[in-house]
């Protein structure tokens, strides 16, 4: 009887199932045209006093409003417009899909300026392997266009220096049979040559070849700069010698050939830009000036400085124009012409402006090998109470710790410190203090490591390993504990090994109560391994803390650290 109840009401219940899903379908059926109507007849104003009666609020979800967005897609702003109220008035957060259909819609209506910042959003916080088949065309008739939505993530993750996100986006675009503008191309083969990813450019450059993508002036311009880093000078006159050229073009064999002191060939592409009916710049005279500077050809420099006088780019004397002169030369990397006019200035007793030194300053650092020139320009700079931002004092620091150590160079990092600088460049500065102690150079890496603790910043724990290391093979341990007591105060630890060092060093010198503060400091770190349970049960044993030892035993065993068999046999006989 009751198995028969039970069929009845599954009977009934599965009788009214079918009305009780149509009527629910008729509803939200006319909760969606009641909606789109009212967003697309009445004013944004409007909205929330008219879709307050919908009660949306209770009924919003991700679907809801893919179904409404799909009723209003023909009018992109209101789209844009209603996303916005949504997440402002209903509390909605959009997913990811909601916001690519957005994006989608924008951008297939040619409103990209309006999508982009949604755009940004999604890059900054989704793969591409997310965002890209959310935003694929819809029709096979879309896909022999150019997509203006992936073309937009590519630069986008570009604009944010992401170049293997870009390249992400552009195999996947290929995969999925969509095509992408020269322009966008373009742009990501340029941070890649930017970037100096060299071999990724070229893969990238015949991808692109394969792919059907024909290339135009300004892929021709990225392919000569790539070609120029890697030093192919004769490939880029190939491309020359077929017609194909920009100003920047010439301007990269100029420059190339100057750098290497071939000033007749340098002086050919010179007279080539000539003929071609091309004005050279202030770049080119400049590369070649710097060239002259930098083999100090007097010659050279005399007829560059001539031509560029000639031509209007500088006037002679240059007397009011030095600091800008000056300045350009420097955000072209052109020290050693800098240096011909700041020479100048000073023959002259003309007096640079005070962020002309420091524009000179940053460029020396910033070019191989002329940190030494920076060097004696900082102290013409300390002489004259040149004062420098600290930005430019932090690029400092990073430059000279990566010179070998020297007494000058201590000597500088000390003065720098000791004036104070907000936010050191403390991996440098490890670094450096660590190929002291490599060089022996004990007594100045102590100097600095001093400055810096007091400092209250930490070197990384391989620097202050050295020391303690140091230390415990000579037997100062007392400097070795007061080290280890500054990195406690600063919250700081050493490696794990150097720990175990240290612990036994007490051990040897009896100092039984420090070496199990130390131990559980290391405890408290997480910096323990078998070797420091073998440290310390050993060193227990030996002055007779037999309880201690075989409580630290079982805590080795319960964490899983048992040393190898015949370690453990050893320290296991240590109980005898």
């Amino acid at each position: 009887m009751l198995r028969k109840n039970l069929n009845v009401a599954k009977f009934l219940t599965n009788s009214r199932s079918p009305t009780h899903n149509w009527r629910i379908r008729i509803k939200q059926s006319q909760l969606l045209s009641q909606a789109s109507s009212i967003l697309l007849q009445r004013h944004s104003k409007l909205w929330t006093p008219l879709l307050r009666h919908l009660k949306l609020s209770s009924n919003f979800s991700p679907s809801l409003f893919h179904q409404i967005l799909n009723r209003i897609q023909t009018h992109p702003k209101i789209c844009l417009n209603f996303f916005n109220w949504a997440h402002k008035n209903l509390g909605f957060e959009p997913d990811i899909r909601a916001q690519c259909e957005v994006i989608r819609i924008l951008f297939g209506s040619e409103l990209s300026k309006l999508g982009l910042p949604i755009l940004n959003s999604i890059v900054q916080h989704h793969p591409p392997a997310k965002i890209v088949p959310l935003l694929l065309p819809r029709t096979s008739a879309d896909f022999h266009n150019v997509s203006p939505v992936l073309n937009s993530v590519i630069e986008c993750y570009c604009s944010k220096q992401m170049y293997i996100q870009s390249s992400e986006v552009y195999q996947m675009a290929n995969q999925y049979g969509v095509r992408l503008s020269v322009d966008t191309c373009n742009t990501l083969l340029n941070m890649l040559a930017d970037n100096n990813e060299l071999k990724l450019a070229w893969c990238f450059y015949a991808s692109m070849i394969r792919n059907g993508i024909l290339g135009d002036k300004f892929t021709w311009s990225v392919v000569t700069n790539i070609l120029y880093k890697d030093g192919e000078f004769e490939r880029i006159s190939r491309i020359l010698d077929m017609g194909i050229y920009t100003p920047e073009m010439f301007d990269l064999m100029i420059d190339g050939y100057s750098k290497r002191g071939d000033f007749e060939i340098a002086f050919d592409y010179l007279n080539k830009l000539f003929s071609e009916g091309v004005e050279p710049s202030f770049r080119t005279y400049s590369a070649m000036l710097d060239g002259a500077c930098r083999y100090k050809n007097r010659e050279v420099i005399e007829n560059v400085v001539s031509f560029m006088v000639e031509k209007g780019h500088i006037t002679r004397p240059p007397a009011s124009n030095y600091d800008l002169i000056i300045k350009k030369l420097c955000d072209m990397g052109k020290t050693y012409a800098m240096n011909l006019f700041y020479q100048s200035a000073c023959n002259e007793n003309i007096e640079l402006k005070h962020n002309t030194y420091e524009c000179m300053f940053r460029a020396l650092l910033r070019e191989e090998g002329r940190v030494g020139d920076a060097i004696e320009l900082y102290n013409v700079m300390q002489e004259k109470n040149i004062i420098l931002s600290e930005s430019c004092h932090k690029e400092f620091v990073i430059a000279i710790c990566k010179e070998n150590p020297s007494h000058e160079i201590n000597n500088l990092l000390v003065e720098i410190l000791r004036r104070g600088i907000g936010s050191p460049p403390i991996k440098d500065l490890s670094n450096y203090i660590s190929k002291q102690c490599a060089e022996g150079q004990w007594r100045e890496a102590e100097e600095l490591l001093d400055l810096i603790l007091n400092h209250g910043w930490l070197l990384d724990s391989v620097c202050c390993g050295s020391f303690v290391r140091c230390y415990c093979s000579r037997r100062l341990i007392d400097k070795a504990m007061v080290l280890h007591n500054k990195l406690v105060e600063l919250n700081g630890t050493l490696e794990t090994a150097t720990y175990n060092v240290l612990v036994a060093a007490l051990f040897r010198e009896k100092r039984i109560e420090e070496a199990m503060e130390v131990f559980d400091y290391m405890k408290a770190w997480e910096r323990i391994n078998s070797e420091s349970f073998v440290v310390v049960i050993g060193g227990l044993c030996r002055v007779k803390e037999l309880r201690k030892a075989m409580k630290l035993h079982d805590e080795m065993l319960k964490l899983g650290l048992k040393p190898d068999q015949k370690t453990y046999k050893r320290l296991i006989s240590s109980f005898r």
